[in-house]
């Protein structure tokens, strides 16, 4: 423990990355140190320590990217619920105490009918989010498309959009959705039993 270092860990799902950030400074101390050493240590570590997150944290992403995918990614963080969108090399910076976490769900964005950004979050209630996302297609027509994700779980879905949908369906039934046009949160709730559902987005 330096004082000043935030651990992080990362892991990959099917489609998507996980990045987890967490201040273990003081959380525990050598078994040699003085007693004045942990006092010192414990008092310095209530403050806040800060670092930056990247999606160039979690290795290998481009390999379950798909092949057009040009950087880009939805960055959506648990505790605070924040959506972001970053480039590959693109930062965001996160400040926490003492024995607390960020958990970052990290998913490369495709692009589909040309202008369409799409990125499924998974389970926004779930620490790793994207875990709860199986599959993703797309399909066209004279009208526009339908993007089509397969997801594990209930609660409440989420997805990056660029877009506002004009429908969105779970196994064929209508269900109505939230959309934020200022961060493009798409979210939908998925009830039922836990299972493996088909949620399309028609636009």
């Amino acid at each position: 423990m330096d004082g000043k270092s935030l651990l992080k860990i990362w892991n990959l799902n099917k489609l998507s990355g996980v990045l987890g950030v967490f201040n273990c400074q003081g959380a525990g101390s050598w078994p040699l140190k003085d007693v004045a050493q942990d006092i010192s240590s414990a008092t310095s570590t209530s403050s806040l320590i800060s670092c930056h997150v990247s999606p160039q944290d979690v290795e290998f992403l481009e390999e379950i990217a798909d092949e057009s995918w040009n950087g880009d990614c939805a960055i959506y963080a648990f505790n605070s619920g924040s959506l972001s969108k970053l480039p590959k090399k693109g930062t965001l910076e996160v400040s926490l105490r003492t024995l607390t976490c960020e958990i970052y769900t990290i998913f490369p964005i495709t692009v589909f009918n040309n202008d369409l950004l799409f990125a499924p979050i998974g389970l926004l209630d779930m620490y790793n989010s994207g875990g709860a996302v199986e599959a993703l297609n797309c399909t066209m027509d004279l009208p526009g498309c339908t993007i089509k994700v397969k997801g594990r779980g209930c609660g409440r879905f989420g997805a990056y959009s660029s877009t506002k949908p004009r429908h969105c369906m779970v196994d064929t039934k209508e269900e109505e959705f939230t959309y934020s046009a200022e961060d493009g949160l798409l979210t939908v709730k998925l009830q039922g039993e836990c299972k493996l559902k088909d949620i399309e987005f028609v636009y």
